[in-house]
């Protein structure tokens, strides 16, 4: 089993805020280690935070604990969203970071926290820092929930009823696997009062629009090597793209399109789109930025012309 934390913030690496995090869960849940995603979302851009959920929690290891904190409604009465992806646990307010996970996962079950029941010691009320007062004293009282479960002993050698069964058997201790995390949270929740989410902020200003042949799309990331992100899951959009014919790209100018499936097809000067590694479509050149070379930031809308209508 392993009980990790990762968190994903807004706070960025100047600030005190993601050690004073990190401090109370190393106080309050010591045994267990801490890594960030990032906290260089833009401040509270939602859609970034839930694109960089999406692309992530499915690397992430079973009995995980991730904590995305990018709250513009930090000191408000917003309830705080329990989702569990596969056994990976991943805590967020409800204000639409869990739009692309919901829908990646639409069966996962999604518990309501409200704040007035969160009867957690070390729980405070704060109006600007959740994620220290609230989300981190949650995210540590759950994981030792999970930990406390029974451990169990099992002779794994020699096998029982073998022909070595008369040696001594050699006893070992396992951690508590038995259960699945969407067991031991039903009964966290239940305990506690927090029930299933009916329905969930989502990002509707973060969906593709098709209108006959043009696709209308957003950036939700630049990366570091300036690949453009779109709001296009790939398993979405890939076929899609692939009978769509010639592609035009409509920005500060037009320019063609190619879909391509490495970065080496493209020749100088050349604009592709491609599935990228994280599951999204993504605009790039060859060995430069496209970013740059578009001049495209993060919440420009584009558009894409197809010269076959995409189906919807």
């Amino acid at each position: 089993m392993s009980l990790n934390f990762f968190l994903l913030t807004d706070f960025g690496n100047i600030d005190p805020y993601v050690a004073q995090m990190k401090g109370v869960l190393s106080t309050l849940a010591p045994q267990h280690p801490i890594f960030d995603i990032t906290h260089n979302i833009a401040p509270h851009h939602i859609a970034q935070a839930a694109f960089f959920l999406d692309a992530t929690v499915e690397h992430l290891p079973p009995y995980s604990i991730t904590i995305c904190v990018v709250d513009p409604g930090v000191g408000t009465s917003r309830d705080i969203l329990c989702m569990n992806c596969n056994d990976r646990i991943v805590l967020a307010p409800d204000n639409g970071c869990l739009s692309f996970l919901s829908a990646r996962y639409p069966d996962a079950p999604v518990y309501r926290i409200k704040q007035e029941n969160l009867p957690l010691e070390h729980t405070s009320h704060s109006c600007t820092f959740h994620g220290r007062t609230m989300f981190s004293p949650l995210a540590a009282d759950l994981a030792l929930h999970i930990e406390q479960r029974p451990s169990y002993i099992e002779c794994t050698s020699p096998l029982p009823f073998s022909e070595n069964s008369t040696q001594d058997c050699r006893l070992e201790l396992f951690p508590p696997q038995p259960e699945h995390a969407l067991d031991i949270l039903d009964t966290y929740m239940q305990n506690f009062g927090h029930k299933r989410a009916e329905n969930i902020v989502t990002l509707t200003s973060s969906v593709p629009k098709v209108h006959d042949k043009m696709l209308e799309t957003q950036v939700l990331h630049i990366d570091t090597f300036g690949n453009v992100i779109l709001n296009l899951p790939s398993a979405a959009w890939r076929k899609r793209f692939a009978a769509g014919g010639k592609l035009q790209l409509y920005t500060q100018t037009t320019r063609p399109l190619k879909l391509i499936s490495a970065y080496a097809e493209l020749a100088p000067n050349q604009v592709g789109i491609i599935c990228g590694s994280q599951g999204y479509l993504e605009l790039a050149c060859n060995m430069c930025s496209a970013a740059q070379f578009i001049s495209l930031k993060l919440d420009d809308t584009i558009n894409i012309l197809f010269s076959n209508p995409p189906e919807v």
